[in-house]
């Protein structure tokens, strides 16, 4: 019976519905949940913290979000000092944990703390995970309340999964070649514009000076 219970989770874990969101300022991308109930809203303020990305899902008391953490540029999460501040941040924000793990996952190194937050009926369960990548340092949050753990939830691990870096712009280069026959007929053009405009300056020379031409 062990093999159609697991071919069954697969399927569902399969079919969790997500969509492709971007972020163009700070260059990321992922997978987030597309199912009944999720939405984006805006993040409360929170000191040292740049949110990216923060859903809700009410009915099943789920959070999923994508945030930057400004004071650092290009950290190791391996740096220790970097860890402290964390750390400091999370208890600052209510959070309990007991230390933490390095994981790997979506092509990042992550430092993962297992948090929770509340008590009874208002306790959230998860995880908060941070990341250096595309030249910040990134925090992903998957929390879940009703006594539920959010860092089993289906959803909230594929969006979490599918983080991303997008590829940099590349800058494209303009042939001088093909440029030459166009500059020519601009020269040719500006040519005959000049002959053009000096007798219409000497015809309307007053009228152009009460009324400049406006710039677009």
């Amino acid at each position: 019976m062990r093999a159609p219970v697991h071919i069954l989770l697969l399927c569902l874990a399969v079919s969790a519905r997500a969509a492709e969101w971007k972020n163009e300022i700070f260059h990321c991308a992922a997978n987030i949940p597309e199912s009944p109930g999720w939405q984006i809203i805006d993040a409360p303020p929170a000191p040292g913290i740049a949110p990216v990305l923060t859903m809700q899902n009410a009915a099943k008391q789920a959070v999923f979000g994508i945030s930057v953490v400004e004071k650092y540029r290009d950290a190791k999460i391996s740096d220790v000092t970097l860890q402290k501040e964390l750390e400091a941040q999370l208890r600052q924000f209510g959070y309990e944990f007991v230390g933490h793990a390095t994981v790997r996952a979506g092509g990042f190194d992550w430092l993962q703390y297992p948090v929770r937050a509340g008590a009874g009926a208002q306790q959230v369960r998860g995880v908060i995970r941070y990341a250096s990548a595309g030249g910040y340092v990134f925090g992903v949050t998957m929390l879940r309340g009703g006594g539920q753990e959010g860092a089993q939830d289906v959803e909230l691990q594929q969006a979490a999964a599918s983080f991303r870096i997008l590829p940099a712009a590349v800058p494209t280069e303009k042939s001088g070649k093909a440029d030459a026959p166009a500059e020519e007929n601009s020269n040719a053009k500006l040519i005959w514009a000049c002959v053009a405009g000096v007798v219409v300056m000497l015809t309307f020379a007053s009228i152009i000076t009460r009324n400049p031409a406006k710039k677009n």
